[in-house]
């Protein structure tokens, strides 16, 4: 499997962007902040399907405090 780029996104989401101030918001958007934010990989595997996901940071509950794995997309040449 190879790693064919990655990027992050601390934008929030949902309910959770109104509850800062602007000049706050704009400094988690650059650095993250706890709970907030996911990690993407577009990886290719060893037989050249390309796929992306995602580390989402967003806790699900008490018990899944450290976010989950998503598959987002695979990515078909046209």
């Amino acid at each position: 499997m190879s790693l064919l780029e990655q990027w992050r996104d601390y934008s929030r989401r949902g309910s959770m962007k109104h509850t800062m101030k602007p000049a706050n918001l704009r400094k988690a958007a650059r650095r993250g902040s706890w709970g907030v934010g996911r990690f993407y990989f577009r990886v290719q595997t060893n037989n050249g399907q390309v796929f992306e996901l995602y580390y989402d940071r967003a806790p699900k509950d008490i018990d899944h405090r450290k976010g989950h794995w998503v598959l987002f997309q695979e990515l078909v040449e046209e």
